[in-house]
């Protein structure tokens, strides 16, 4: 065997270094998101919803407060679901949805309407019941319905 030359011991470290500062840039780039701190779809938790000597408060992390659903008289609450940051909640009288954006916003239930199903994730509310379609924007506070068809 021959002995290294001490040119060739540099060459190899600048190749380890340069090695390890790509390394340290790849995680950069991946805990940012993706290049030049892309988002990556994460929504942190900032919503939540709270029951309070019989009332319904969203707890608004991102604001800082609590808004209270008022609810009336005979209405009960029979379901809720809550995501990062919209929560939506089903009474006996109307579908209500809050957003961290925007506040509490609602839809009456329409005669003999069944909930099938409710998901709330990020932003977004979905519901689906017995003659619509309902999603909700967390951000904008805006509603937006599809009459299902009826199969016979």
């Amino acid at each position: 065997m021959r002995p290294r030359s001490s040119g060739a011991r540099e060459a190899r470290s600048r190749r380890a270094r340069r090695a390890v500062a790509l390394c340290c840039a790849l995680a950069c780039v991946v805990a940012l998101g993706g290049p030049a701190g892309a988002q990556s779809g994460y929504v942190p938790k900032q919503v939540h919803l709270v029951t309070d000597n019989g009332k319904l408060f969203a707890s608004n992390v991102k604001l800082n407060r609590f808004d209270e659903l008022k609810l009336d008289a005979q209405e009960r609450v029979l379901d809720q679901q809550v995501g990062a940051a919209v929560a939506v909640v089903i009474t006996n009288q109307r579908i209500t949805a809050y957003g961290v954006l925007s506040g509490w916003r609602s839809l009456d239930r329409m005669p003999n309407e069944q909930i099938e199903s409710i998901m709330a994730e990020d932003y977004a509310g979905v519901i689906v019941t017995s003659v619509r379609l309902l999603n909700f924007n967390g951000e904008t506070g805006v509603w937006a319905a599809q009459k299902r068809t009826v199969a016979r």
